[in-house]
């Protein structure tokens, strides 16, 4: 039997079809693409998406007579519904994802029991936590003394401090993004894929032997340099910001970075030629995109030992290639946002 469809209808199945991710939604308009054809019956039709000839009967006369957003609608099942639905409790539940209040799911199912009067069990949270959209994430440590208003004032005025510099406006200007990370031998574990019931065992060393890897990534442009240094200091951080000027010495160069005390001070005389400084607010890291390129880096030396620093920074050099090699990955890092439109607009 074949399914007889407007021309309109047809258009907007098809659209839905490529747009949707709802895997019932997909259920749904397979049917009624695959009645469409006139090559299956409804029995065959039934085997294919998993339901009986009743409910595809039901399907196609919601279709036929009340149209594509009425076979799309699921209503409620007909059960008892969930005191989570109710308003005031999903507000409060929302607020409460969003700012990061359960650490676990016994603490929301007490949360709810105490705030709510709604017993539920714990194991039952994991089905409503992902049922809202609640995932398990990793926070990311905030320093106790970081002025979150300072950090958003650097971010929302960043053109005007650009503009602020005594650049001479007849040369070309590039602006950095800078840091610096420890590296050693002293191996650490993350997190890795493995089978269900079976333990997964790595190799660990404790051997003190460090060395840094100075980064700078080229927020406009998407250029990169590297530096490995024994130690982190004013003579190493000098001879890195010199390494960044020659690479364009017809260039100015802003260098974004921290307040380390390694670190020059913008007004400090020694400073190489063509270089202007700009310092973050304090405690404020997530502002510096390269931070994220040293926790790809050290994806690639998790959970192994390497028995000297060179063999680790031979390692480490395959893993910092890609970024000097292809300046998409560095505009990928950087991104579109506050960083790079206010770097390029200046």
């Amino acid at each position: 039997m074949r399914l007889v469809l407007d021309a309109a209808t047809a258009a907007a199945i098809e659209r839905r079809w490529k747009d949707t991710t709802d895997t019932r939604e997909r259920e749904r308009l397979q049917a009624v693409r695959l009645a469409a054809t006139g090559h299956h019956t409804y029995a065959e039709i039934a085997r294919i998406v998993g339901r009986s000839v009743t409910i595809l009967q039901k399907w196609f006369a919601r279709l036929e007579h009340k149209g594509l957003a009425s076979l799309l609608h699921r209503g409620h099942g007909g059960g008892k519904p969930s005191p989570l639905h109710a308003p005031r409790v999903r507000k409060a539940l929302d607020k409460g994802l969003s700012d990061s209040r359960w650490l676990t799911a016994p603490q929301l199912a007490a949360w709810l029991d105490q705030e709510h009067g709604i017993k539920m069990e714990s194991q039952r949270m994991y089905y409503w936590l992902k049922k809202v959209g609640g995932v398990l994430k990793v926070p990311r440590p905030v320093h106790i003394k970081k002025n979150a208003a300072h950090a958003a004032e650097f971010q929302a005025h960043l053109f005007d401090k650009l503009m602020s510099l005594p650049v001479p406006p007849d040369r070309p200007v590039r602006v950095w993004v800078v840091d610096e990370s420890r590296y050693g031998l002293h191996s650490f574990t993350r997190r890795c894929w493995g089978l269900r019931g079976k333990r997964i065992v790595k190799p660990a060393q404790q051997k003190y032997q460090w060395g840094y890897v100075y980064g700078a990534l080229e927020v406009v442009q998407g250029d990169a340099q590297f530096r490995f240094m024994p130690s982190v200091n004013l003579d190493f951080s000098h001879g890195f910001l010199a390494q960044i000027a020659d690479s364009d010495p017809r260039a100015e160069h802003v260098v974004i970075w921290d307040q380390a005390g390694f670190h020059h001070a913008p007004r400090d005389t020694r400073l190489p030629p063509h270089i202007h400084l700009l310092p973050l607010p304090p405690y404020s890291p997530e502002l510096n995109p390269v931070e994220r390129m040293w926790d790809i880096m050290k994806d690639t030396i998790a959970n192994r030992v390497f028995p000297t620093l060179t063999s680790l920074e031979a390692r480490l050099t395959d893993a910092l290639r890609p970024f000097w090699e292809d300046r998409s990955r560095v505009l990928d890092l950087v991104g579109l946002g506050w960083l790079h439109a206010q770097a390029n607009a200046s």
